[in-house]
């Protein structure tokens, strides 16, 4: 045990509320990189990152910005070979409920501080052709060069096709004022909040031919490109060899994360062989559930003080997690599915007990698990949890087979300790 650390180095070893950005704590996926890596020196090729929730696509996206902009750090570090230090012009947009719509998208990357805003009042051109739009954006701007007063934003009066044209002026003039050797990368994660993406594929297809120095990299759960953009005109020439479909992570990955922590406080907490196994084995692949579990692990064990964690340890901390509810969100949809009831709590538990490689559940098997917690008729609950009065957590493929609609929340079925009765 070393001297002893601050609680800032404690609270901030696991981060489950925030993507990776330095690329010292970024664990595994060199696979991964070096196909992100490839896209950004592809002429022409837009990226973008798929998966589930929870197993590392924001910080991915991160790394990407940093590779983007010159920090090869990561690239040495995987010992990817690479030859030059990359220049882009970096934007990084997550999307939220406000943006429903293409439009709302170009609007927000036209008119926030952190996305084009910035750039566009140190060039006339592109300045004067935002100023085309401004008035029905409700963009109040007191000159340009100076400080915004406020910036709100609204679609009334502005045409889709209308911002489509402004955006692409406005790209071509930050581009010929030559800011980014490379050009420019705009990353828009979370894009599966977006409730119509419609457009969107025309819409960078148009990009590419006009304006090749623009790339876009999108972020998304999805199990496929079509399926996060909802179309399928032209999806995969426009993402050609640069689709980066992020499986869950290797128990050697999610080890790393573990090391990295622990190199963080310089191990004055440990992990033993035992915590670890049972990390690894609850996380199910998923990088945020190993975060969430060992933060809360660190800091009851700081506080108490305890240095080396076991297996029990890690079984003692999963009850406090549901107790204070560290993730309320995963915890809410926990307990609306239960909605009390053992035996919907057992069911529950069943289907992930028996999910196939590719994450099918045959209700049978699941029907012979829910049986030894005497569960009377499991197919009746199995009906519950597939409606939204429980969430909808469970959805159906086809007869006699269904899924977990989220398999971060099937990994935290099978932490969570049972709610109803201890079992």
């Amino acid at each position: 045990m070393s001297d002893k650390v601050s609680i800032k180095e404690i609270a901030n070893a696991f981060t489950p509320a925030k993507e990776i950005s330095d690329a010292e704590k970024f664990a595994g996926r060199k696979e991964f990189v070096n196909d992100a890596f490839y896209g950004l020196v592809t002429e022409g090729a837009n990226l973008a990152i798929v998966g589930g929730r929870g197993i590392g696509k924001s910080s991915l996206a991160r790394q990407i910005i940093n590779i983007s902009q010159g920090d090869n750090s990561l690239l040495d570090r995987l010992n990817i070979h690479n030859d030059e230090k990359l220049d882009f012009l970096s934007i990084y947009l997550a999307c939220g409920d406000n943006i429903k719509t293409v439009s709302d998208l170009l609007t927000r990357l036209l008119t926030t501080r952190d996305c084009l805003l910035e750039w566009i009042y140190d060039i006339p051109n592109a300045s004067k052709e935002l100023g085309k739009i401004s008035g029905g954006l409700d963009v109040k701007i007191a000159k340009i060069g100076s400080e915004i007063a406020d910036e709100t934003t609204s679609s009334k009066a502005i045409q889709t096709h209308e911002i489509d044209v402004v955006f692409q002026n406005v790209i071509s003039e930050i581009l010929k004022a030559k800011i980014a050797k490379n050009g420019i990368l705009i990353v828009i994660d979370e894009f599966d909040q977006i409730e119509d993406p419609s457009g969107f594929a025309k819409l960078i297809k148009s990009l590419a031919t006009n304006i090749p120095g623009l790339k876009f990299c999108i972020v998304g759960v999805a199990q496929d490109i079509q399926n996060l953009m909802k179309e399928h005109e032209s999806t995969d020439r426009l993402f050609a060899g640069s689709v980066i479909n992020l499986p869950s992570m290797q128990p050697s990955e999610l080890n790393e994360i573990i090391d990295t922590a622990e190199n963080s406080i310089r191990d004055f907490i440990k992990f033993d062989t035992t915590a670890r196994d049972k990390l690894i084995e609850l996380a199910n692949g998923h990088p945020y559930i190993v975060h969430l579990i060992g933060k809360q692990a660190l800091r009851s064990a700081y506080l108490e003080p305890t240095y080396e964690l076991n297996e029990e340890y890690i079984l003692r901390i999963l009850s406090e997690i549901a107790e204070r509810e560290a993730d309320p969100v995963l915890e809410g949809r926990y307990k609306r599915a239960v909605a009390s009831s053992y035996q919907r709590e057992a069911v529950l538990k069943s289907l992930f007990a028996v999910i196939q490689k590719d994450g099918e559940i045959r209700t049978s098997d699941a029907y012979k698990v829910a049986i030894d917690y005497d569960v009377d008729n499991p197919s009746q609950y199995v009906g519950h949890l597939v409606t939204e009065d429980y969430g909808a957590e469970i959805i159906k493929v086809r007869e006699r087979y269904y899924r977990f609609k989220d398999s971060l929340f099937a990994t935290y079925v099978n932490a969570r300790p049972w709610l109803t009765k201890n079992k």
